[in-house]
């Protein structure tokens, strides 16, 4: 068994753990940079040493059957001793870390300066890429084509890691300056009478927004004119029209904070009273390939990054910061 134990090479290994995360040979292929042949070669030899098929081939891909999946943390951790030795025989610079990111607009450069400016965790550094929100981005961070990505549903897939961040407290109505919704007393209710922006987080999913959801359980007639994943875009829209643009989260404030052709107004405490919906949260989505440290730190500080930025609007408008729930 020896003799047979000493064909699991690094290689050999990768190709395990590449076979469990992406669950697709020419996937693992490509992050080995190397071709289809050799990862098949290689999941032969892990079949034939440990005498077991660990993988059951499916339309489109491998499944990691419940011995792979023992075997797959153990291989991770005989590959982390085999680069500490290379580091520690190594007196060249460490190559930062590579991280993919998909994030919709507003929290691209929260991201990126999170990570490359207060990440600390990770020897090197970390190279942050960030790509733009897509529909097929849930499907390519659960094979491991994308590290991490934030959106406001949990995946829950084997493996990826949801992580809450925090909640969404608060809610704007924004429009062209001189709108008469700015001035209205009941601006939930009159809202109604205007065509509406939408920024449509839920989009991939074909998901209505909270806005629209509470319309139709209240039988209101509403006229949506615009959706877009892009905060500016809807803003943008509304300032050169009678449209009201609904946006949620204090993220959205840096986007018309001190814009002289709209104004704002903020319906948070009306929209917890009247929408009787459940908040929504953000969630930070690591594939399990992730080192750990790092995905540990870069939720830390989304968390207390969005809790400033909390801070900072209700600091703004001389109000005492409300109880954050970031369970």
């Amino acid at each position: 068994m020896l003799k047979k134990v000493n064909r699991l090479d690094y290689f050999t290994l990768m190709v395990l753990i590449g076979l469990v995360e992406l669950k697709n040979g020419s996937a693992v292929a490509t992050r080995l940079h190397t071709t289809q042949s050799k990862v098949s070669r290689a999941l032969n030899c892990l079949r034939e040493v440990l005498d077991d098929e660990l993988f059951i081939r499916q339309k489109y891909g491998f499944e990691p059957n419940s011995i792979a999946l023992r075997i797959y943390p153990m291989a991770q951790s005989i590959l982390e001793q085999y680069d500490k030795m290379i580091l520690t025989t190594s007196n060249t610079i460490v190559a930062p870390y590579q991280l993919t990111v998909a994030a919709h607009e507003q929290w691209s450069m929260m991201v990126l300066n999170c990570v490359t400016n207060s990440c600390s965790c990770v020897e090197g550094g970390v190279n942050v890429n960030v790509l733009p929100w897509s529909d097929t981005v849930s499907e390519q961070l659960c094979q491991g084509k994308i590290d991490c990505s934030i959106s406001i549903e949990p995946i829950r897939h084997e493996m990826v890691d949801d992580v809450n961040i925090g909640d969404i407290t608060h809610f704007f109505l924004v429009a062209r300056v001189g709108h008469p919704i700015l001035t209205s007393a009941a601006p939930l209710t009159d809202i109604f009478d205007y065509k509406i922006g939408l920024v449509n987080s839920n989009w991939h999913h074909n998901h209505p927004h909270r806005i629209e959801e509470y319309a139709h359980e209240q039988g209101i007639k509403i006229c949506v004119a615009l959706k877009s994943p892009s905060l500016r875009m809807v803003i943008d829209h509304a300032s050169k029209s009678d449209d009201v643009c609904v946006l949620c989260s204090a993220v959205s404030y840096e986007y018309f904070e001190g814009r002289e052709d709209v104004g704002f107004v903020d319906v948070s405490a009306q929209w917890r009273d009247s929408i009787e919906l459940q908040p929504e949260s953000y969630f930070l989505h690591c594939h399990r390939s992730v080192t750990p440290l790092l995905a540990q730190c870069m939720a830390r500080l989304l968390r207390e990054k969005l809790i400033e930025i909390q801070r900072h609007y209700d600091n703004s408008k001389g109000e005492v910061p409300r109880p954050l729930d970031l369970a």
